[in-house]
């Protein structure tokens, strides 16, 4: 590559192949650089465009309120549409081990049309899930033993849901699944708040069962209160008790 210097500019890179030191027979024109005075002022120009009308500082710190008002309003619906869908038993993601997505056609009435999911069983995986609790509770077993014995037995692996390839068997996995109650057959959202962990009775839950459960609630909740930094109830996930505090963490 040769360096070809220009007046005003910055060193631009020419390709050999339209050097006539290297390529006699191609003819090189040089163009006229541009004047960059001109484009400097385009450029200011249109920067200073849409702040002109908030040239003092009481119409910018409006303006920025009324930004900062929309975010949060937009924020505050994204919310509520995401509680609204958890409610109706809608899933929002990839999988969880076990199950598999099946796609909807929703037309509804006050809202835009789109796809939803619903989990159904992933029969290959479905029976690891039951087998990976009864390890848990009795048997005693740890994550990392599990995940050990899970791949010596070859029990099918979990599958990276961007690259949709299998992942080995890990403690990290086996914890997961240990600690989702998705298999209880409800669609739960709003575990942790601001990254923090919240007990079962903050967490936002489908009105009914949307899928098939996986798990025996009682099988469920002494693994989860055991490895839980609280001592909580077990809730009944029949009612729909849970909802008022729930929307408030979702």
């Amino acid at each position: 590559m040769d360096i070809t210097p220009q007046p005003g500019r910055r060193p631009r890179r020419v390709s050999p192949r339209i050097n006539p030191l290297f390529y006699p027979f191609v003819s090189y024109r040089t163009r006229r650089p541009e004047s960059p005075t001109g484009w400097r002022r385009l450029r200011e120009a249109l920067t200073g465009y849409p702040l002109a009308a908030y040239a003092d500082d009481d119409r910018r710190e409006s303006a920025d309120l009324g930004v900062y008002l929309y975010q949060v309003e937009l924020t505050r619906r994204s919310r509520l549409a995401l509680w609204q869908r958890t409610r109706d038993g809608w899933w929002l993601g990839p999988a969880p081990y076990g199950y598999a997505l099946k796609h909807h056609w929703v037309e509804p009435e006050s809202a835009r049309a789109g796809w939803r999911h619903r989990l159904v069983v992933d029969a290959l995986r479905a029976p690891v899930v039951s087998l990976i609790f009864a390890w848990s509770v009795h048997e005693n077993l740890g994550d990392r033993v599990i995940a050990r014995r899970l791949t010596e037995q070859r029990h099918p692996r979990p599958v990276d849901p961007v690259s949709g390839r299998a992942r080995a068997w890990s403690r990290a996995a086996v914890r997961i699944i240990l600690a989702n109650p998705v298999y209880l057959g409800y669609v739960v959202r709003g575990r942790t708040l601001r990254g923090v962990d919240q007990p079962p009775e903050n967490w936002t839950w489908s009105r009914q069962r949307s899928h098939r459960a996986l798990v025996e609630p009682a099988l469920f909740w002494t693994v989860y209160n055991r490895r839980a930094r609280w001592v909580s109830p077990t809730p009944d996930t029949d009612t729909t008790g849970l909802t008022d505090h729930g929307r408030e963490a979702a």
